[in-house]
C-alpha cells in the first residue's frame, strides 16, 4: 500500500504542477478555454481521446467484456467509426469555421448564424442540456475514483470521491484549457501502457487468442460465447447496430471536438487522426480482452468495473497496481477536467449569449459543478457504463445532427433547430429508462433519438428550400 501511495501522490503532484505552470499561458477567455487555438497534433489528438474514454473505458469496459462476453468486440468498430468521421469530416471544418467566427463552444458554432432572440434561447437550451449531462458523466468519473481508491487503498468511498474530486478541481482551475490538454496528453499515454502491458500478459496466460476462445467456448454460458449476447435474428441484428451506434455520438460531445476547435492547423489535424485512431485501436481491444482474459482466469469477483484492479494486484506486485491505480485516475481526470471545462464555457458563454466575461465567473461555475457532481456520486450511485452512456448517447442525439447541417451549410429555421435538439435529448431519455430490447445494445436508445433529430432537420431543411 505504501508504495502504491508513493506512485500516487507524486503522479497526482506531476499533475498539479502542469496546472501551476500552464496558468503562466493563461490570459484571458480564449486561452482559458481553448489555449488560443495553438494546438499541434500530438496534444490534440491524445488529450481528445483521453477525453473521450474516461473511466468508462478502463473500468467499464472491461467489466463489460467481463460480465458479457465476446458481445463486447461490437464496441471496437464502433468507437472507431466514430473517432474516423469526427476526425476526417468533423474535425477540419469545425476548425475552420470556429476559427473564422471566433466560436468557443460548440453551441455557438451550431448556432451562431440565427438572429439574436432564436441564437440566445437555443444557446440557453444547449447550456440546459450540457449542465444537466456533463454533470451527470462527471459525477460517474468521481465515481470511479472512489472505487479506485477503495479498492487500491482501503480508502472510504466517500472521502475518494472527495480527494479525486478536489485534486482535479484543483489543476482546472489553475490552468485552464492548457492544463487541462497537457494533463490530458500524459494521462493518455499513461492508459496506453496499461492497455498494452496487461492485456499481453492475460493473453499470454490462457494460451494467446486461440487458448481464450478455446476456454471461453468449452466453459462459457450460451450468451457469454455469443456475438449477439444471445439474441437471434432481428433482434441480434438491433444488438449489433445498437453497439456500433455509440460511436456516432463522438462528434456531438463539446468536452471532445473543442480539441478540433483549438487546433492550429489543416497538418496538425490529419496527422491527429492517425494518433487517435492507433490509440483507441489499442485501448479498446486491450480493455476487452482484459475482461474476456480475467473472466477465464478467475470466473466470478464481486464488482465486475473492479476486474482491472483485480487482474493487476494477482499477476504484478504493489508497484504495478500503483501504476494501474494512476492510469485509471487518469482516464477519470481526463474526461473530468475536459468536462468541468466544457460545462463551465456553456454557462459562462452559450448562457449569455456568446458575450465576453471574466474567467473568475468561469472558475465559480467549475465549483459548482464539482460540488454538484460530487453530490450525486456520493448519493444517488449507479454503475458507471450506464451513466456515462446515457450522458454520451444523450449529448451526441441532441447535437449531431444540427452540427451536420451546419457543417454541410444546410439551411434550416431556428424552430426546426430548437426541436431537433430538444428531440434527441428527450428521446434519449425516455428510451434510457424504459426496458432494453437488445441487452447490451439499446438501438432504441442509441439511433432513434438521433435520426428523429435528423428528420426534423431535413423536413425544415425542404421547406426552406421550397420557399426560395
Amino acid at each position: 500500500m505504501d508504495i502504491i501511495l508513493i506512485v500516487i501522490v507524486s503522479y497526482n503532484i506531476l499533475l498539479l504542477g502542469i496546472g501551476y505552470w500552464s496558468s503562466s499561458r493563461t490570459k484571458n477567455q480564449q486561452d482559458f478555454y481553448l489555449g488560443n487555438r495553438d494546438l499541434g497534433a500530438w496534444v490534440a489528438a491524445l488529450s481528445a481521446s483521453a477525453s473521450s474514454s474516461s473511466a468508462w473505458t478502463l473500468l467499464g469496459v472491461s467489466g463489460a467484456a467481463y460480465a458479457w462476453g465476446l458481445s463486447t468486440v461490437w464496441l471496437l468498430p464502433g468507437v472507431l467509426i466514430g473517432y474516423y468521421i469526427s476526425w476526417t469530416w468533423v474535425a477540419p471544418r469545425l476548425m475552420e469555421i470556429s476559427h473564422k467566427t471566433k466560436a468557443v463552444t460548440l453551441p455557438e458554432v451550431l448556432f451562431g448564424n440565427f438572429d439574436s432572440k432564436a441564437k440566445l434561447i437555443l444557446l440557453r437550451l444547449s447550456t440546459i442540456i450540457i449542465l444537466f449531462s456533463l454533470t451527470i458523466y462527471v459525477a460517474a468519473q468521481f465515481q470511479a475514483a472512489g472505487t479506485a481508491f477503495s479498492t487500491t487503498l482501503g480508502f472510504s468511498k466517500d472521502l475518494s470521491v472527495i480527494l479525486g474530486a478536489s485534486i482535479i478541481l484543483l489543476y482546472t482551475l489553475i490552468g485552464g484549457f492548457w492544463a487541462v490538454s497537457l494533463t490530458d496528453t500524459i494521462q493518455a499515454m499513461v492508459m496506453l501502457l496499461i492497455a498494452i502491458i496487461l492485456p499481453l500478459l492475460l493473453l499470454m496466460l490462457v494460451g494467446g487468442y486461440e487458448g481464450l476462445l478455446t476456454s471461453i467456448y468449452a466453459t462459457g454460458s450460451d450468451e457469454y460465447k455469443s456475438f449477439t449476447g444471445g439474441a437471434v435474428g432481428l433482434t441480434g441484428l438491433g444488438f449489433i447496430i445498437g453497439s456500433i451506434s455509440i460511436g456516432f455520438g463522438y462528434p456531438g460531445q463539446p468536452f471532445v471536438v473543442n480539441r478540433f476547435m483549438a487546433t492550429k492547423d489543416l497538418k496538425a489535424i490529419k496527422m491527429g487522426r492517425i494518433i487517435a485512431m492507433v490509440w483507441a485501436t489499442i485501448i479498446f481491444s486491450g480493455m476487452i480482452t482484459l475482461g474476456l482474459c480475467a473472466k477465464v482466469m478467475w470466473s466470478s469477483v464481486e464488482n465486475q468495473e473492479t476486474i482491472l484492479f483485480f487482474a493487476s494486484e494477482r499477476t504484478f506486485g504493489p508497484l504495478f497496481s500503483g501504476i494501474v491505480t494512476a492510469a485509471v485516475l487518469s482516464a477519470i481526470m481526463s474526461t473530468a477536467d475536459s468536462q468541468l471545462l466544457s460545462v463551465s464555457s456553456s454557462v459562462d458563454r452559450d448562457w449569455t449569449g456568446g458575450k465576453e466575461s471574466n474567467i473568475s465567473r468561469s472558475r465559480i461555475s467549475i465549483v459548482l459543478v464539482t460540488i454538484l457532481a460530487t453530490l450525486i456520486s456520493l448519493y444517488a450511485p449507479a454503475t458507471i457504463f450506464t451513466r456515462v452512456i446515457f450522458a454520451w448517447t444523450a449529448l451526441g442525439a441532441a447535437f449531431v445532427p444540427m452540427l451536420a447541417f451546419r457543417l454541410l451549410s444546410k439551411n434550416v429555421t431556428a424552430l426546426a433547430a430548437g426541436l431537433s435538439v430538444i428531440c434527441g435529448f428527450s428521446l434519449t431519455a425516455v428510451f434510457h429508462f424504459l426496458p432494453d430490447i437488445t441487452g447490451g445494445g439499446d438501438i432504441l436508445e442509441r439511433m432513434v433519438p438521433m435520426a428523429t433529430g435528423f428528420l426534423v432537420l431535413f423536413y425544415s431543411n425542404n421547406q426552406v428550400n421550397k420557399n426560395k
